[in-house]
Order: C-alpha cells, then structure tokens, then sequence
C-alpha cells in the first residue's frame, strides 16, 4: 500500500463487541485449534494472533503455556484486550502493513477478520505479511464467510436491548459487488444517553480465489474445510456458509 493506513473501523464498536461477541464466537475456534492445529506444534509455541480483538482467544491460548502476541486495528479493541488477557503482548497494527521478521510457529486469524479486506491486493498483502513472519514449517489458520452464509445471514436486522445499552444491526448482502454491509446504531448510557453510529463492511471471496492467493504468496494449503462445535470438521459443500484454511509455510 501506497499509504499506511490502519483499520480501526471497530474503535466505537468495541465495547459492544466485547460484551457481546468476544466471548461468543471463542470456544469454536478453540475446538478447532485443539482438534487440528495445537497437536501439531510444541507446547511452549509462539502464536502470533492476527485481528485478534478484545483479546478472548489469545488469553486462553496464553493460559494454555503458548506464548502470544496480538495485533489490532483497533486501539479501543485492544484496551479491552488489554484487561482480559494481562500477560500477551498486544500491538495495534494493521494485517495489510505490519511487518514482522519470523518469530512465530503459528498465526490464528478467526471470527470472518480477513473478509474485510476489501481489494484481491490486499488479501495478498496480508498472507505475505503471515507468510514472512512464520517460521518454517509455520502453520496459518483463518476463517471466511462465503457467499451462502451471506445469502442467508446477512438480511434483515436484529436488536440488543438491555438497561444501559440499546442496538439496532441492520445487514444487508450485495449480490453483485459481493459486499456484506453491517450497520450498528448504539445508544448507551453513562452519565446520559450516548448515540453512535458504524458501517462496516465485508468482502466475499470465493474459496478458489483465496486458494489462488495463498498458493500465489507460497503457502501449502493442508486443508479446506467448514467447522462447528455440534458436527466437528466438515468437507466444504456449494451450501457452506463459512471456510477455515489450514496452510504451512514450506521448509526445506
């Protein structure tokens, strides 16, 4: 990128999200992780957990012995991050730009972060991002939406209503440009009533473009699939709403 820019299109959706969704969305993706990638790597192992949030993965992976880092867009995710995992190193820095030399044996990306990058060149910029901080023989884990899961989920709105917060979530999916739009309207009270108001935006990538890309930057691909707590792993069907990948930096 031309320019350095961070995403911090969550700063005033962060107390929200850590109320509401940090916690929520956790234990699949530490069921993945202790199915299919922790055996694989040492205990001890350093785990670099890219978009991480308000920091819920990445304190019980560092509560599991791993040693973890987390990096953010957003600084208000990341003092929320802060509090809830004391002991990992949190940096605020964006996947598309942050530059790290190898240090890790696995990177995590969850919760559908990578859907938004917006552009095919910037996804690209951020598996090569994952890809020169990994070790040899380094794993990379992330999780996107598909378009089924757009198509199905990503219609009409829902609401939070509780005593001191109120939340109305319009979603909408555009077919053709392949873009997911969530618009939050929050108020919440404090010392009086406060009103705010995000957009935020998601790409949808098909599985073969994302094959393409992480193939591109020099990635092994090891596995496709979709996962859930109730069913476990799952073979990619036309009807998956979510795809994980599982790839390896080659050594030699």
């Amino acid at each position: 990128m031309a320019e350095k820019k961070r995403y911090s299109d969550y700063d005033d959706f962060a107390w929200m999200y850590n109320k509401h969704w940090g916690s929520r969305f956790t234990p699949g993706a530490l069921a993945v992780l202790g199915e299919l990638v922790l055996p694989e790597i040492t205990a001890g192992a350093a785990v670099l957990d890219l978009c991480c949030g308000t920091g819920q993965l990445a304190q019980l992976l560092s509560e599991a012995g791993y040693g973890v880092t987390g990096i953010d867009g957003s600084e208000e995710m990341l003092k929320y991050a802060r509090e809830n995992a004391p002991g990992v190193d949190f940096f605020c820095d964006d996947a598309r730009t942050f530059n790290l030399t190898p240090s890790f044996d696995l990177v995590t990306s969850f919760f559908d972060s990578l859907n938004h990058v917006m552009t095919i060149e910037e996804l690209i910029a951020v598996f090569r991002n994952v890809y020169s901080c990994l070790f040899e023989e380094g794993l990379f884990i992330f999780d996107m939406n598909l378009e089924p899961g757009f198509l199905a989920q990503w219609q009409g709105y829902y609401g939070i209503v509780e005593d001191d917060h109120v939340c109305l979530f319009p979603q909408s999916y555009d077919a053709e440009k392949r873009i997911a739009r969530f618009d939050a309207t929050m108020f919440r009270l404090t010392d009086y009533w406060y009103r705010s108001d995000v957009t935020l935006l998601q790409k949808c990538y098909s599985v073969e473009e994302i094959r393409t890309v992480l193939s591109e930057v020099g990635f092994s691909i090891l596995d496709t699939f979709d996962y859930t707590l109730e069913q476990g792993r799952r073979d990619l069907n036309t009807d998956s709403g979510r795809a994980f990948f599982l790839c390896e930096k080659p050594g030699d």
